[in-house]
């Protein structure tokens, strides 16, 4: 410590000297690093050259905020700075606690709080990556485990958008997590207190869109008893996520462009408008710039609704977490049929491994349900698996170093074809199965992109220096395959 405020010099705060519980992940501007906490003392934060964590962004004051800590105790209190201090959306005055989670903004600068043992899980092991250690994003009553690299720093992005209010666009495929994510954008804003509503746009049959949407007056059209309040009016305040929303018809389109850019909804049958308060969070399988050029989906309202967006990575890509989550939802199975906790052989997490889980998270959790229902052995083995699952496992990659070409002689040539007239139809290969050319160029195009963003933990200068590829056809590649 330095001076009679006992504060940490930035050097030692880095190189985890006396390092305590906690870590902060400093987004300042384009960057974004993460810096040991003390156990105990004073941090001060700002641009000002004497600060602990120096800052950049000039929303910044020079000596902005200052962290409070003492053994597992973190508090933060502005310095009478020029943008002040908020924590998790709302602005603090005084010395304010914070938790493991906590989004503290200063100005533009986003500050996240992490427990030092959820950070140090997602360092690799300089023996290897070994078993993926799972962090619990704990969200009121609703926890997300994340033990993915890539979808850890999808979430630390949420949590800077969740601070604003734009509204976000999340991609992704059935099953990928959607919800959740919307769910903790909700949870990280300033109107967690309000409610989350929810509509899957692809369940309501396009007669009743609007009044799902808007509401109805009494006697609007045939069965309209009553009048009553849409899904935007119930969410007043909150958060309306619309899932599917690719699936909403034309003419609702339309009204729901105008409610947004207005905040301002008019139920079907009434002639007055209504004011309302609401942030929409969009989710969809489909790709809306095609739908878009099809004529499906209003090119405003895309826009409008992709002011940000968020891509989930499919599970297939997401390795590390099928074996956290597939152990996660079995307990909970095993618990819902009231029998023990089952265990999983390595064999059978092998197994899943070699799955490509079309239904991502979804089809997993219910595989765990029926595997939950069905063993009568206290030990999961493959061959418990349902039988769709085992007939579309990828086949087991080979041990060793040495290449599979190498691994064995070469199988003789076969010998030359006969000659065979022009007229004649070339033979075919008995039990091959032939793809067009250009699909399995582009499949495997595909896959070595996706190895070297695993490799390279996403960064996509790096993977594309990997496989030598141009920057900007990879990130185009990256779109076009949704990775």
């Amino acid at each position: 410590m330095r001076g009679e405020d006992q504060t940490w010099s930035h050097d030692k705060v880095r190189m985890g000297e006396r390092a305590g519980q906690f870590r902060l992940l400093v987004v300042d501007g384009a960057t974004s690093s993460m810096v040991d906490l003390p156990s105990k003392g004073i941090v001060l934060i700002g641009r000002a050259a004497e600060a602990d964590i120096r800052l950049a962004d000039r929303s910044a004051s020079r000596r902005h905020a200052r962290l409070f800590l003492d053994e597992g105790l973190v508090r933060v209190a502005d310095l009478e700075s020029h943008n002040g201090v908020r924590v998790n959306g709302q602005a603090v005055a005084q010395v304010h606690p914070l938790q493991p989670g906590d989004v503290v903004s200063l100005g533009e600068v986003q500050l996240v709080l992490y427990s030092a043992a959820d950070s140090a899980a997602r360092s690799p092991s300089a023996e290897g990556p070994g078993p993926a250690q799972p962090i619990e994003l704990v969200l009121g009553e609703r926890v997300i485990v994340v033990a993915d690299p890539a979808l850890l720093r999808l979430y630390e992005l949420i949590r800077r958008l969740a601070a604003s209010e734009l509204p976000v666009l999340i991609l992704g495929e059935t099953g990928a997590g959607k919800e959740n994510a919307a769910f903790a954008l909700h949870h990280w804003s300033r109107r967690t207190g309000k409610p989350f509503v929810a509509l899957n746009c692809a369940t309501i049959a396009e007669p009743l869109a609007e009044s799902e949407l808007f509401g109805h007056e009494k006697g609007a059209f045939t069965g309209a008893a009553a009048p009553k309040p849409g899904l935007l009016e119930t969410a007043e305040g909150g958060t309306v996520f619309l899932d599917e929303v690719g699936e909403l018809p034309l003419a609702a389109q339309a009204k729901l462009l105008r409610a947004l850019e207005t905040q301002r909804i008019l139920r079907v049958g009434s002639t007055k408008e209504r004011e309302i308060d609401i942030r929409v969070v969009a989710a969809t399988h489909r790709n809306l710039e095609k739908e878009v050029e099809t004529g499906r989906f209003r090119k405003d309202l895309f826009f409008r609704l992709g002011a940000a967006s968020v891509v989930l990575p499919p599970l297939r890509d997401r390795p590390d977490e099928v074996g956290v989550l597939a152990r996660r939802f079995l307990t909970q199975a095993c618990a819902a049929h009231a029998r023990p906790p089952l265990a999983l052989s390595p064999a059978f997490l092998e197994a899943l491994g070699r799955y490509d889980w079309p239904g991502n998270v979804r089809e997993l959790k219910n595989t765990m349900g029926y595997v939950a229902a069905t063993v009568a052995e206290e030990t999961v083995e493959p061959q418990h698996l349902p039988e769709r699952i085992l007939a579309a496992l990828r086949p087991p990659a080979r041990s060793g170093s040495a290449p599979a070409a190498l691994a064995a002689p070469p199988p003789p040539a076969p010998p030359p074809p006969e000659p065979r007239s022009a007229e004649e139809p070339p033979t075919p290969v008995p039990g091959r199965r032939f793809a067009p050319l250009a699909e399995e160029l582009r499949t495997l195009e595909r896959e070595r992109m996706v190895e070297a963003l695993r490799v390279t933990g996403g960064v996509k200068v790096r993977a594309a220096e990997l496989i030598g590829m141009p920057l900007r056809t990879f990130t185009l590649k990256c779109k076009q395959y949704g990775l």
